[in-house]
């Protein structure tokens, strides 16, 4: 989330230059690589064996839709306002999720 934060935040910033844009597309990668991989690992160690099927089918329900939100409100943004403003949503929602990444971290487990 940290990765994907700062790659959206970098978007935000800078300008079009091909060596400042180098940097938030590495972030972004290592962004989505982590994420993907804790989310599959999730969801294979949490679901019970007969269900995990379902679980995979669910998560990718799940991704699909928020992508689709996430790419229709920041593509009105983008249009409306400018990309600065798109890439500042995306930002904020990435600082929520690692918040709550962070406390659910906290909490003991049971």
């Amino acid at each position: 989330m940290a990765s994907f934060g700062a790659a959206y935040a970098l978007f935000a910033t800078t300008g079009t230059a091909i060596a400042l844009l180098a940097v938030p597309f590495l972030l972004a990668g290592v962004g989505i690589g982590a994420v993907e991989t804790a989310q599959h690992s999730a969801v294979a160690s949490l679901a019970p064996k007969d269900l995990r099927g379902s679980a995979f089918g669910m998560l990718a329900t799940v991704q699909s839709l928020g992508n689709l939100a996430a790419s229709a409100i920041a593509g009105v943004l983008w249009s409306a306002l400018s990309p600065a403003w798109a890439f500042a949503y995306l930002t904020g929602w990435m600082v929520l999720a690692l918040i709550g990444l962070l406390i659910s971290l906290r909490r003991p487990s049971r």
